[in-house]
């Protein structure tokens, strides 16, 4: 590969550098497999555990169901352990439990919710995100994402009624560079990251002693060249002179 590789490139397909240690995380958010007792009626069962997990910004609660199985999914606000949760279209609408977003009243606040029916829960799954029911069509639900944006979501794929735990996460400041390092260090996450210019002249096409004070790199055209560093495509460069 000529030229100068950046690095996404450099890291390849991943490494143990780079790979995130998800082998001692608590497990993979997932909503209960859809099958005919969520379809027809209701399932019943209770939160056996409330899990703290550095893979995970939310609290994590872990619903074990009469049929034995157990999923584990971002706690909402106001839950416990030992309360009883409900699956399925007759469940009642209540905090905590899973249902259609057609069986859900317009206004409600609503987490882990399905793109597509059966996926498992894609959407508000950190910690105090939720989304907002707005209304539903004969053909698909409104609801608001975190961003703010609207998106047109499918009747029959489930959500979480509530809002995930741990709103005032962020309120805590790190204090310590080595909080913040360790804090990093739990996803793998490169941290802390130097301007260009600080850096060595294998890690940046502006790395190095040599390079400090060079100006600026060439301006480069918008166009043929795969890797975009400095100045590329612009119309102009430098201080403005004379008269606006």
């Amino acid at each position: 590969m000529g030229g100068n590789t950046i690095p996404q490139q450099r890291r390849g397909k991943g490494k143990k550098v780079y790979i995130t240690p998800d082998f001692y995380f608590a497990g993979k958010f997932s909503l209960r497999p859809l099958d005919d007792k969520e379809k027809i009626d209701k399932i019943k069962g209770r939160v056996v555990d409330l899990i703290k997990d550095k893979g995970h910004y939310s609290p994590i609660a872990k619903i074990k169901f009469e049929d034995g199985t157990s999923i584990l999914v971002p706690a909402v606000e106001n839950i416990y352990i030992g309360k009883e949760i409900y699956a399925g279209v007759n469940a009642p609408v209540e905090n905590g439990n899973i249902l259609p977003l057609k069986f859900i009243p317009d206004g409600s606040l609503i987490s882990m919710v399905e793109l597509v029916p059966g996926d498992g829960g894609r959407v508000a799954r950190t910690s105090g995100t939720s989304c907002l029911l707005v209304q539903k069509t004969d053909k698909y639900a409104i609801i608001r994402l975190p961003s703010g944006k609207n998106k047109n979501v499918n009747l029959l794929s489930r959500a979480i009624i509530g809002t995930v735990a741990g709103s005032n996460r962020t309120d805590k400041p790190f204090v310590r560079a080595g909080n913040k390092y360790y804090f990093k260090k739990a996803h793998h996450k490169i941290w802390p990251i130097n301007k260009p210019t600080a850096r060595n002249v294998a890690d940046h096409p502006l790395g190095g002693k040599h390079k400090r004070n060079k100006g600026g790199m060439t301006p480069l055209p918008k166009y043929g060249y795969p890797i975009k560093y400095g100045k590329y495509g612009s119309k102009r460069t430098g201080r403005r002179k004379g008269n606006l």
